[in-house]
């Protein structure tokens, strides 16, 4: 009796054990690793290669014609206004940024382009503006921003980059993004972005489960995980890296400690506030 119940306790955790490895593992595809291995050797400057020393914002022109001038890939975010163009910024809020109150989503794009950004004399720049002054010269990696569960956005990059020549990768937190994304671009390299969260983050605690876990994975099959390096004990981020082994990138590196920390352990390096 005891070893037939041995059996059915080692049946059932072996049993949950393969469910979450079907859960949390990538699309496994050896030539979108090789591409993003070759990408991830790039440092990519978090929100463009920004100092407000300089009066150069996060996300501005002058912050990633800085990266390209200094030869560093950039790291990007994208959100859809409420008439439909791109903007790059990064809050679901305007307030840090811009210091009114409204979002991206809520508001027309002739009305944020009003908006300076972080008391400069710089403006929200529009996505094809990127892709133009970047023009191929580095490796873009753009997050989708999604904050609510509709995907309007997926469709609207996926057509602003269907002329763009240069390398590029695309990633969000949110997986029901990437997964349409990658239904319209099957040949894209997509990349799940995740951490751990805490009780500031205000995130229902069964979706802060999924993500830090990777168990959004399920929905996104994505090609790299970017993971914030701070909380990266995850066991699915480690069955992603050594045993599936799929890029990972790091984010956010901030100083040159973290980076010389970081740089033996992950294949990409997001940073700011210091040049590697």
């Amino acid at each position: 009796m005891v070893i037939h119940a041995l059996l059915i306790t080692g049946g059932i955790i072996a049993g949950f054990f393969m469910l979450f490895l079907w859960g949390v593992h990538p699309r496994m595809n050896n030539q979108r690793k090789e591409q993003t291995l070759q990408l991830a050797k790039w440092e990519f400057a978090h929100r463009g290669l920004w100092d407000m020393k300089q009066k150069i914002p996060e996300n501005s022109i002058p912050a990633f014609a800085r990266a390209v001038e200094k030869g560093y890939a950039i790291e990007l975010d994208v959100h859809l206004t409420r008439d439909g163009s791109l903007v790059v910024f990064h809050d679901d809020s305007l307030m840090r940024i811009c210091h009114v109150h409204g979002t991206c989503e809520s508001m027309d794009l002739a009305a944020l382009q009003k908006l300076p950004l972080s008391h400069t004399d710089c403006h929200m720049p529009l996505l094809q503006d990127v892709l133009k002054l970047v023009n191929g010269r580095v490796p873009l990696l753009i997050e989708l921003k999604l904050p609510s569960v509709h995907t309007e956005i997926c469709s609207h990059v996926y057509e602003a980059l269907k002329g763009y020549s240069g390398p590029y990768l695309i990633e969000s937190f949110n997986p029901l993004g990437l997964r349409k994304y990658k239904k319209l671009d099957p040949d894209v390299m997509i990349g799940q972005l995740a951490g751990k969260y805490t009780a500031r983050d205000h995130l229902h605690p069964l979706i802060a489960l999924l993500s830090s876990s990777l168990l959004v994975n399920t929905l996104s099959r994505p090609d790299f995980v970017a993971y914030n390096f701070r909380t990266d004990d995850a066991f699915g981020l480690y069955l992603n890296h050594n045993l599936f082994k799929i890029p990972v990138f790091a984010w956010t590196v901030r100083t040159v400690e973290e980076f010389r920390r970081c740089r033996p352990c992950y294949d990409g390096i997001i940073f700011e506030k210091f040049l590697p």
